[in-house]
C-alpha cells in the first residue's frame, strides 16, 4: 500500500537558491503551456512533452536544464490533470501560477536519486538537505517527493512510499457518531473528542497580525516578513486541528468495526448560517475533513463506514422513548414525554446507532 509522510526541511542558502530556481522554472513551464493551450486549443500532454524537449534545447529557454527534469514533466502532468478536471466539470478552468503564492514541485524516485538519512534527505539538484521527521521509513521504497515552500516561509517535503499493508484486529463493535462544532465527535459510548485549541486567543492574535500587515507597504520587505508571521499563525491552527482529527479518527477506527454517521450536506449547512462567526466555527470544526479521514481509514483497515438517512432528526428524537421534541440550541436534551435528561450530542449518537442497526 502507498502512504505519505510530511517532513520539515532546513535548506542552506545555496539550496534555497536552487529551490527558487526549480520553483521558478516549473512555474514558467506551467504558465507557458497554459498560455499555449488557451491559444492553440491543444490539450494533449504528449504534444506538450515533445515541445518541452525542444524548449530545453532552445537558446532562449536553455535555462530550463538547470531544473530537475522530473519537476518539469510533473508540472505538465499537473496542468493536464487540471484540464481533465475542468472538462469533467469537477473544477474551474486552470489559472496562471503566481510567484507570491505557495510554491511546490514533485520529483520521482529513480536510480537511487532520493535517499532518506537519519537527519537529512538527498534530492536531485540539491544534495543532502537537513530535515526532521519522527517516523522511520528508510527501509521502504520511495515513489516520489513533493517539495513545498509554504506561505509562512517554511520548507516541507511530502514523501509517498510503499509499505506492507497493516490490518487492525476485528472487535465486533459498532458505534454511532455525531459530528458537531462544540464537540468534534461524540460517540454512542459517550466518548467525546474535543479540540483543546484556544480559538478566542488565536483569533485575537490573527486580528493583531492582520492589522500590522495592513499598515505595511504592499510587497515590501517588511510586508513580506509580516505576511509570513500571519501565515504561521494560520498554519499552526490548521496543523493543530489536523493532528486532533487524525488522532480521533484513528482511535475510533481501532475500536469499532462498523461506524454509523449522518450523511451531512456541508455546503447546505454553511449556507444556513446567517452570522459569520457561526460560519467560521463550522469551518474550523472541519466536518468534511473528519468524514474524509474516517472514510479512507476504514477502507485501509478493513472497517465499515455507513451513513444513515440525511434528514433523520437525530438531535430532536429521544433515544429512550423515540418521540421527537425540538431541543433548540440547548446542549442538554430534556424530553417532555419520558423526562429523560441527556447530553444533546450523546443522544444524537445513540439515535444514529439505533437507526443504523435497524436499517442495515
Amino acid at each position: 500500500m502507498k502512504k505519505g509522510l510530511r517532513i520539515r526541511l532546513y535548506p542552506n542558502n545555496k539550496q534555497i537558491n536552487t529551490l527558487n530556481i526549480i520553483f521558478g522554472h516549473t512555474r514558467f513551464v506551467y504558465n507557458y503551456f497554459l498560455d499555449y493551450s488557451k491559444n492553440s486549443k491543444d490539450y494533449k500532454y504528449t504534444n506538450w512533452s515533445k515541445m518541452l524537449t525542444t524548449l530545453k534545447n532552445s537558446d532562449d529557454t536553455i535555462f530550463l536544464k538547470e531544473a530537475d527534469k522530473f519537476a518539469l514533466q510533473n508540472s505538465l502532468k499537473n496542468l493536464n490533470r487540471a484540464y481533465e478536471n475542468f472538462f469533467s466539470k469537477r473544477a474551474n478552468e486552470p489559472v496562471f501560477k503566481k510567484k507570491h503564492n505557495a510554491q511546490s514541485y514533485r520529483t520521482n524516485y529513480t536510480n537511487n536519486n532520493i535517499v532518506l538519512y537519519e537527519k537529512g534527505i538527498k534530492l536531485p539538484k540539491l544534495g543532502i538537505i537537513k530535515c526532521k521527521y519522527g517516523k522511520d521509513i528508510k527501509d521502504n521504497k520511495i515513489i516520489n517527493v513533493t517539495v513545498k515552500l509554504l506561505k509562512s516561509g517554511i520548507y516541507e517535503a511530502s514523501i509517498i512510499y510503499e509499505c506492507e499493508e497493516k490490518t487492525l484486529l476485528k472487535t465486533g463493535n459498532s458505534v454511532g457518531i455525531d459530528l458537531g462544532i462544540r464537540k468534534l465527535i461524540t460517540t454512542s459510548d459517550n466518548d467525546k473528542y474535543i479540540s483543546d485549541l484556544d480559538i478566542d486567543r488565536l483569533n485575537k492574535k490573527i486580528r493583531k497580525e492582520q492589522k500590522r500587515l495592513s499598515k505595511r507597504t504592499l510587497h515590501s520587505n517588511n510586508w513580506n516578513k509580516q505576511r509570513r508571521k500571519l501565515a504561521k499563525v494560520y498554519q499552526y491552527k490548521d496543523h493543530y486541528m489536523l493532528d486532533t482529527i487524525h488522532k480521533a479518527t484513528k482511535a475510533i477506527v481501532e475500536k469499532y468495526d462498523t461506524i454509523y454517521m449522518e450523511d451531512l450536506d456541508i455546503k447546505d449547512l454553511l449556507s444556513k448560517q446567517k452570522l459569520k462567526i457561526h460560519k467560521r466555527e463550522m469551518l474550523l470544526s472541519s466536518l468534511g475533513q473528519i468524514t474524509t479521514l474516517l472514510k479512507y481509514k476504514c477502507e485501509r483497515y478493513g472497517k465499515e463506514l455507513k451513513k444513515i438517512e440525511r434528514y433523520y432528526p437525530s438531535s430532536q428524537t429521544c433515544s429512550h422513548c423515540g418521540k421527537t421534541y425540538r431541543v433548540g440550541k440547548s446542549e442538554t436534551y430534556r424530553c417532555p414525554h419520558c423526562k429523560l435528561i441527556i447530553d444533546r450530542d450523546y443522544n444524537a449518537a445513540l439515535n444514529i446507532l439505533n437507526y443504523g442497526l435497524s436499517h442495515n
